[in-house]
């Protein structure tokens, strides 16, 4: 059986709607119910219709899109979705036919029933290959890899932190080319590469170095983190000035797996414990459970990072971290232009 990928918008945003209904699908406003739509000539017409100053790329893209939603997709298919917000994968099964919502917001009209399975996959339970594909522009796209039902299954097994997540490599794979027909997105592969790499260089407590580098690049000074083993629940403390006493001051806790409520409620005791007016909870494999929702009274005062944004961090000051850690990370820009047809 066929394996989708879906985006829930560029930044998640339709992420916790279609979570929470049990659904996939995206937007389209201007396209009322498509039900009746009888051919792909048809559905063609009135995105032509609804769309008129759409250019032939993007016409093409979104009809091939909205007829896999309409007619290709089947019950009991596999589904891939990116959990920005927890930097997790969603794994789930589409468990209906096509349907036209109004009551979710413009950007969730045109959707399937999905039995979502897990919500806390993280990246490293899947391959290169898959996760290369995962990253394609399309809002709807199939993921042309071989075995990939069988290799998406066996990620729902995947225990966080289990000695089943192992590092993948970075080199292609022989099916590099089965998804030319989806345009990649090129950040987000980068992103992944990335996140392979570090993941491979930066193992366990080296995990921790680097992030007291991205802390020092910011301009925090007086950044010390805890040797390897007990650390009272707290890896890097880090403050201002010129000795790193002044506020504020921030207590960091990093994670190569995942955390949840538990970990966040250490480190808001800690910030007691050390006086730190800030906290930050670094969790490399993502969060889980409700972590999200319970850290949201805390928003002045803790920041939440998963591998995406500990790498965006990354980025952003890579040119003020040290020569010992960029040359570990050996990076270099790359620019490429923005897909116009991208939502």
């Amino acid at each position: 059986m066929a394996v989708w990928t879906v985006k829930a918008g560029q930044q998640g945003e339709r992420e916790e709607r279609l979570l929470k209904h049990g659904l996939l699908g995206g937007g389209w406003e201007a396209l009322s119910d498509l039900a009746g739509v009888s051919s792909r000539d048809d559905l063609a017409g009135r995105y032509l219709e609804a769309y008129p100053e759409a250019s032939s790329r993007t016409r093409a893209n979104y009809v091939g899109q909205l007829w896999s939603l309409l007619r290709r997709m089947e019950r009991g298919e596999l589904v891939v979705m990116r959990v920005k917000s927890a930097g997790t994968f969603a794994i789930g099964e589409i468990s209906g036919d096509y349907e036209y919502r109004t009551d979710l917001g413009e950007d969730v009209r045109h959707v399937r029933p999905v039995k979502w399975l897990r919500e806390d996959v993280p990246p490293d339970a899947f391959d290169q290959d898959l996760l290369y594909s995962f990253g394609a522009f399309l809002t709807f796209g199939q993921v042309q890899r071989q075995k990939a039902e069988e290799r998406v299954r066996a990620a729902l097994a995947v225990e966080v932190g289990s000695s089943s997540m192992l590092p993948v490599k970075l080199s292609p794979s022989e099916d590099d080319d089965a998804d030319a027909g989806q345009a990649p997105d090129v950040e987000q592969i980068g992103l992944e590469q990335v996140r392979q790499l570090v993941t491979q260089r930066f193992a366990g407590h080296d995990l921790t170095d680097l992030v007291a580098d991205v802390l020092r690049a910011q301009g925090f000074t007086g950044v010390s983190t805890s040797p390897p083993g007990a650390d009272r629940g707290v890896d890097i403390l880090a403050g201002h000035g010129p000795l790193g006493l002044d506020a504020p001051r921030l207590a960091v806790q990093v994670k190569t797996g995942q955390a949840g409520v538990n970990e966040f409620r250490q480190l808001r005791g800690t910030m007691a414990d050390f006086r730190a007016e800030h906290g930050l909870l670094v969790a490399w494999s993502g969060f889980k459970g409700t972590v999200k929702v319970e850290s949201r009274p805390s928003h002045f005062t803790v920041r939440l990072w998963d591998a995406e944004d500990l790498l965006r961090e990354i980025f952003a000051n890579y040119d003020d971290m040290s020569s010992r850690i960029r040359g570990r990370l050996g990076l270099k820009r790359v620019w490429a232009a923005a897909d116009p047809a991208d939502d």
